[in-house]
């Protein structure tokens, strides 16, 4: 048996925590994890990109870092799904994707896409039917290339309009990972543009299209009929992303609480398009990006049948190195399920088999 990483054995040990009595309460009073020396950097990042109106917008994110990194230290950016935003890869200080991954070494970089909380696109009237899952992978391009050279910029506001100043970092080496719509957005990624080492799709099929109503409901805003409202109230909320023998309780009632952020109609408008679009990407994607699919044995909108289905269209079509990982008594929002340390140490694993190595914990 290989030993666990160091991401997944924080949150094992979190998770025991927790069990204990001792963890995040069903508030996410949770305390800070204890890494290596306590040394967690959690900053606001700012990335200024060109919009589908082809004027200049600003996204938001935040980056974690855990120990002194140089550009030979990876980036993970973390692309999430509709009715989400950064948060949910960081639910609490002891229950965070973003933070394990960067107490495994690697430099973590999460953005609210446009259109989302601190991103907004509302002075756009009718942007949001411009934003579809084409236009966000361009503009994931953007972020990753700025990723790359250091061209954004960071703040010690908590959004994009306080004073910025430079990034001053670089890291050319950079993995995606989508959950959800989010993973819509990785999957074409690695064919339409070939600058990335990894991709991670989780909880999304890209190239097995979704039964009638697998999807969930929209609802629109009247306020923005351009945007739409996914969930109306927690239990729906819970229905869609929960398997409860498999659910960390104290996430789920931070991550199904109202009120539930509004998501661009351009998402779900053009779903069809955005699995034939997909589809002839993938096949282009080649030998030097490997692919890594993920998803929950009760993922209703993933079932294992459709995940194994997507992973064979991907090894017969990507000439990529593909792979899967089902994870066990878990639903759509893998994050909020006790199966976590099982993603975070088969992904960094994975990561690390193929020579994308976190850096070093030094003293």
């Amino acid at each position: 048996m290989r030993p666990r990483s160091a991401a997944a054995a924080l949150l094992a040990a979190l998770f025991l925590a927790m069990l204990g009595g001792g963890g995040a309460s069903a508030s996410g009073g949770a305390g800070p994890a204890p890494g290596p020396g306590n040394r967690m950097r959690v900053e606001t990042v700012c990335f200024p990109v060109t919009n589908p109106a082809g004027s200049r917008s600003t996204l938001y994110g935040q980056r974690y870092i855990d120990r002194p990194v140089t550009p030979r230290t990876p980036a993970i950016v973390l692309v999430h799904g509709i009715a989400s935003s950064t948060e949910n890869w960081d639910f609490t200080p002891s229950w965070s994707v973003a933070r394990a991954l960067a107490q495994a070494g690697f430099v973590v970089i999460s953005y609210d896409r446009l259109g989302y909380a601190n991103s907004s696109y509302l002075d756009h009237p009718g942007g949001g039917l411009t934003l579809t899952t084409a236009a966000q992978r361009d503009l994931l391009h953007q972020v990753v290339g700025e990723v790359k050279t250091g061209a954004y910029t960071t703040t010690r506001g908590e959004n994009c309009s306080a004073p910025q100043r430079p990034a001053a970092l670089r890291n050319p080496t950079v993995v995606i990972i989508g959950h959800s719509a989010g993973g819509w957005i990785v999957a074409g990624y690695p064919g339409q543009y070939h600058d990335v080492a990894a991709m991670v799709q989780a909880d999304i099929t890209a190239a097995t299209p979704l039964a009638p109503g697998q999807g969930g409901s929209v609802t629109l805003d009247p306020n923005h009929p351009d945007y739409f409202q996914f969930f109306q109230t927690s239990q729906d909320c819970q229905t869609f992303n929960i398997y409860p023998p498999g659910a960390v309780q104290a996430v789920v009632d931070i991550a199904c609480t109202p009120p539930f952020l509004d998501s661009p109609l351009g998402e779900v408008t053009e779903i069809p398009q955005t699995y034939q679009d997909n589809a002839q990407l993938i096949k282009q994607i080649g030998p030097r990006i490997p692919v890594l699919l993920t998803s929950g044995d009760h993922d209703g909108i993933v079932p294992p049948a459709n995940a194994r289905a997507d992973l064979a269209y991907y090894q017969a079509n990507c000439g990529c190195d593909a792979s899967q990982l089902i994870l066990p008594a878990t639903g759509h929002l893998f994050m909020a399920h006790l199966s976590l340390p099982i993603w975070l140490d088969h992904v960094v694993d994975w990561l690390r088999v193929r020579g994308i190595e976190p850096h070093p914990l030094t003293s």
